[in-house]
């Protein structure tokens, strides 16, 4: 019986605990089924266009990225990169730079395809979508604003 009692006040108190935000503490992550795109535009030369959408699959660790490219060189390798910031005044990148997969485009000069990433995202940021020339070329020849399409998570802002 008493084992039984304790049980239960320690399960009630986990639950009780569980929801109760930590004072102080905003959750800006994107919701599972948020979607942001970047319509890329060319520069510095470069030709290859497009959009590429963010899919938000899990709350903190992994996002779907849809790519649909054109105009670029058939069978070239371009790396890219989400950055914080706007296009002509990006900073960081976000995450490890070795965990975005290189885009290899067809012999079309297009890609249509998706990727799955590691890459956590924030709703009260602002993010820019570069395309690099190739792995030995970092010189940026398309670049986005990332941009929130639909279902935007909204701020679990909590109450002293």
């Amino acid at each position: 019986m008493r084992l039984l009692r304790y049980v239960t006040i320690t399960a009630l108190a986990t639950a009780a605990g569980a929801c109760v935000a930590r004072p102080g503490v905003l959750d800006y992550a994107l919701a599972p089924g948020a979607q942001w795109t970047a319509t890329l535009q060319p520069t510095n030369g470069g030709a290859v266009h497009g959009t590429v959408t963010f899919v938000r699959t899990s709350t903190e660790t992994s996002t779907r990225v849809i790519f649909n490219l054109s105009d670029g060189v058939g069978g070239s390798v371009h790396p890219w990169h989400v950055h914080y910031g706007v296009c002509g005044d990006d900073h960081l990148i976000v995450g490890n730079p070795a965990k975005y997969p290189p885009l290899v485009l067809g012999s079309t000069g297009s890609l249509a395809g998706a990727a799955q990433i590691s890459v956590h995202l924030l709703d009260e940021e602002k993010y820019v979508v570069h395309i690099h020339a190739s792995p030995m070329d970092m010189r940026t020849v398309a670049c986005g604003a990332l941009v929130p399409d639909r279902a935007i998570a909204t701020a679990t802002r909590a109450t002293p």
